[in-house]
């Protein structure tokens, strides 16, 4: 058996994402960011973990593509089909692949693929985007990064909090009293990282970043200034081979 094994969120923990307020930004980054104009009309656009499809149904009504969602949870499938989008369930890990793929999204989830421990959890996340390498002309990534006031230990930090039972418990505890520490990946997870490290873990993958963009940072209380952290922004990417 693999070591490489994810720890999944509950059905409760993945419901809290079922949100519509990102799609718009992503399909903004999108835009600027990925070459539409040397796409190919028969070529399909994938967002992997697309959830209830927000994303997929903006996105095609801005650019016209077909895009189809790829996520494990059968209740986003549902929710995709009800509006009318392709959906197909399976895993970022190891996704079904039908070979028309021309741009494959990667809409907030990379940070969500976490293993028992650092090591484990950096492979889950390459190996997501490995299986794309040769297969997609681009990836286009939307993710979370997180500046830190020494290094890059925020992002570690909170992994190591939200993985671990116990401090996830105080941290949970601790939540009850400061709001902003909430987080509905106690018990299990969460791998965010700082702008240089995305684009460092792309590079050991074999891609090369043709284009990025960097978002607006988010109100940041003082309580994640406790955790080290300086700055939260969702920045965009887009990825060939190298």
């Amino acid at each position: 058996m693999s070591e490489r094994v994810q720890k999944p969120l509950g059905s409760d923990q993945v419901a809290e994402f079922y949100l519509d307020c990102f799609a718009p930004d992503q399909v903004s980054k999108f835009e600027r960011l990925v070459p539409t104009a040397s796409l190919e009309s028969v070529g399909t656009i994938v967002d992997v973990g697309g959830g209830c499809g927000y994303f997929a149904h903006l996105l095609h009504a801005k650019i016209g593509k077909s895009v189809r969602v790829l996520d494990t949870d059968p209740t986003s499938i549902a929710a995709c089909r009800r509006m009318g989008i392709e959906a197909t369930q399976g895993d970022a890990l190891s996704p079904p692949i039908a070979g028309d793929e021309e741009v494959v999204c990667f809409n907030l989830i990379l940070h969500h693929l976490v293993g028992s421990d650092e090591r484990i959890t950096r492979g889950l996340q390459k190996q997501a985007l490995s299986v794309w390498l040769h297969q997609a002309k681009f990836i286009f990534v939307s993710e979370y990064v997180y500046e830190s006031f020494i290094g890059n230990i925020a992002g570690r930090l909170i992994y190591e909090i939200t993985r671990n039972r116990l401090l996830s418990a105080i941290g949970s505890a601790v939540s009850k009293v400061i709001p902003s520490l909430r987080a509905n990946t106690f018990g299990v997870g969460v791998r965010f990282r700082a702008h240089q490290e995305w684009i460092a873990l792309f590079g050991e993958v074999g891609y090369r970043v043709v284009a990025k963009a960097y978002g607006q940072r988010d109100p940041l209380p003082l309580a994640h200034r406790l955790l080290l952290v300086r700055a939260i922004r969702r920045d965009g990417f887009v990825l060939d081979a190298a």
